[in-house]
């Protein structure tokens, strides 16, 4: 190996390490599955907005 395949292999090591700890600290146990943390999803408001947007398009 010369000096720029070790740069490089370098590189890529600290990039799938500061990956995994990216990863680690911000976990989002979100499954997608809204009846399994019930009102403590991020996207539940997006989702009753969903729902009502489509409940009025069909009324219409």
């Amino acid at each position: 190996m010369n000096l720029g395949s070790i740069l490089v292999f370098l590189a890529l090591v600290a990039i799938v390490v500061l990956d995994i700890r990216y990863l680690l600290r911000n976990r989002n146990s979100c499954g997608g599955d809204c009846g399994e943390c019930g009102g403590t999803c991020k996207w539940t408001e997006d989702i009753k907005q969903a729902r009502a947007d489509i409940a009025r398009e069909k009324v219409s």
